[in-house]
């Protein structure tokens, strides 16, 4: 009786993150598809529909948010555990590493830019309104995204989540150690430079940044070096194979941080490489911030395969 207890209020919850994702999600693909038609519902400056930059960025994020649908949908699903590991973990892994971050920074941004009577749109692009449906949207997404994927890992692969004795030796395990440890390193420089930014450094910034600091980017440095750290940390535990605990910490921690490592980095890359709306400077314009994105996504990815690779040799062994 309790198993069936359990088993329904499993499959509860299942429904509401999946419901919960579909919120975040049709509203913005509803405003995409509106964008991508050449309509100008909620922006505020109509010529920028007409860019190519803006097109491109629309019609990358309306594919990736359908992905997002789709792979909500497929984590809650018994057919779900049939689709190859590598389609359902990076798409989740990219996108709960662009979402976890939004939907810890997007609230406290919002509403001191309320109290402060400043604006809550960047650049004033679009309609506050659209940003209140987009950024509500992105929390929806990551909660609903988060829980269904939490869901579908922990009954199809248990063995990550369980406590286990010693674990076999690895051929690749001083490969591991050696790359964890640079993981380490380059995030601890990485973490370095985003705290020291928070602190009010203005160490390779533009003189516009650094005119322009507000309290966002204040947070945004914090998590940035956040994220770097619970990598590197997360990273490290998980290749050292400690016996007789459960690594589920660890992995959350390696999880997220990677994911954010590469997500956002990568966002930030395709945004920086062609002129838009939200880049009018073009490619260079940013300088030495460009040069911590890049390295920002080679570290996360190196970290995210790394993980990888250690917990694969888990399940099997």
């Amino acid at each position: 009786m309790t198993d069936a207890k359990d088993g329904t209020r499993a499959g509860t919850l299942q429904l509401a993150a999946v419901a919960v994702v579909i919120l975040g999600v049709l509203p913005y693909l509803l405003l995409k598809i509106t964008w991508l038609a050449g309509g100008s519902l909620g922006v505020e400056n109509p010529a920028v529909i007409e860019d190519g930059g803006f097109f491109a960025l629309n019609l990358l994020t309306f594919l990736m948010d359908l992905v997002a649908l789709l792979v909500a949908l497929a984590l809650v699903r018994p057919w779900g555990r049939r689709i190859p590991a590598g389609l359902i973990l990076l798409p989740t892994w990219v996108a709960t590493g662009l979402l976890i971050p939004i939907s810890i920074q997007a609230p406290p941004a919002a509403l001191v830019a309320v109290l402060g009577g400043d604006s809550v749109v960047p650049g004033n692009l679009v309609a506050g309104w659209v940003y209140l449906v987009v950024y509500t949207g992105f929390v929806c997404q990551g909660l609903g995204l988060t829980v269904a994927f939490v869901h579908h890992a922990r009954h199809r692969w248990p063995r990550v989540f369980a406590r286990v004795g010693d674990v076999p030796p690895s051929p690749t395990r001083e490969l591991q150690v050696f790359v964890a440890r640079g993981v380490a390193v380059v995030a601890g420089i990485l973490a370095i430079l985003n705290l020291s930014w928070l602190l009010g450094s203005p160490l390779g910034l533009p003189a516009d940044v650094v005119a322009g600091r507000s309290f966002t980017f204040y947070l945004g440095n914090g998590v940035n070096a956040a994220v770097a750290i619970a990598a590197a940390a997360g990273l490290t535990i998980v290749v050292g194979r400690r016996s007789g605990r459960s690594p589920w910490a660890p992995v959350t921690l390696a999880w997220i941080g990677s994911g954010a490592m590469f997500g956002w980095s990568m966002w930030t890359m395709l945004v920086v490489l062609t002129p838009n709306g939200l880049n009018p400077g073009g490619p260079g314009s940013l300088g030495v911030v460009n040069l911590v994105s890049l390295f920002t996504l080679l570290t996360g990815l190196v970290a995210g395969l790394t993980g990888a690779f250690a917990l694969t040799e888990r399940v099997r062994s």
